[in-house]
């Protein structure tokens, strides 16, 4: 996604698994590369993860 991608949207490199098809790769965004899971942004199961996720993205979205 050359220009990014809205809030809330699914990054279209992911796999029906939800699974990053440019992993490790050098097309990988940096931001992606640079973002580092936790305990904290992981919890207990996927919801909380994803719901963590909107999180960020909603802080972090350009004005």
């Amino acid at each position: 996604m050359p220009r990014g991608k809205p809030a809330g949207v699914a990054c279209v490199q992911l796999d029906e698994a939800l699974r990053c098809r440019i992993f490790g790769r050098p097309e990988r965004p940096a931001v992606c590369g640079s973002l580092r899971p936790s305990a904290d942004m992981c919890g207990p199961d996927k919801a909380h993860a994803i719901a963590w996720l909107g999180r960020l993205e909603a802080a972090t979205a350009p004005a």
